[in-house]
């Protein structure tokens, strides 16, 4: 009897650890260094992550997969770099983004495809620009209006 419950013991461990391991090697699917790596897999819809070094700012991209004709793309603001450093307030934010299965795009620039807290920021800090540029320039639209 004991010895039949070490070896169910032992099968189960066994299992979880072969679980564990093939999680690891399958479950978060391809890591892309190359963008074109990446839109192979977003036109499939393949599991995979890519980061977008750009100039102002660090992106994470992850494929979650379908959901019906769609397909979803995780955002994470990485890290801010330079230009508007307000963004550094959304560092580790994310927006999960829809597309059109087969679709290829960068997808913090369609924000309208987008939702969640990171998308809630960046339209937040666009209305909170849009409102000084008016007040700085109020003269000048008025002017403009006027004629």
């Amino acid at each position: 009897m004991n010895k039949q419950r070490g070896l169910i013991i032992i099968s189960l461990i066994i299992v979880v650890i072969l679980a564990l391991l093939l999680n690891s090697f399958f479950g978060h699917g391809k890591k892309c260094a190359e963008q074109e790596c990446f839109d192979s897999l977003m036109s499939q819809c393949n599991y995979g992550s890519y980061i977008n070094e750009e100039e102002q700012a660090s992106w994470k991209y992850e494929i979650q997969g379908k959901n019906g004709e769609e397909c979803v793309v995780k955002v994470t603001l990485l890290q801010a770099k330079e230009g508007d450093l307000e963004l550094r307030d959304f560092e580790r934010h994310s927006m999960d983004c829809s597309f059109e299965f087969g679709k290829v795009a960068q997808p913090e620039e369609d924000l309208s495809a987008c939702h969640g807290r990171l998308k809630e920021d960046l339209q937040e800090l666009l209305i909170k620009k849009l409102h000084s540029y008016i007040l700085e320039n109020l003269d000048q639209i008025r002017e403009e209006l006027l004629n």
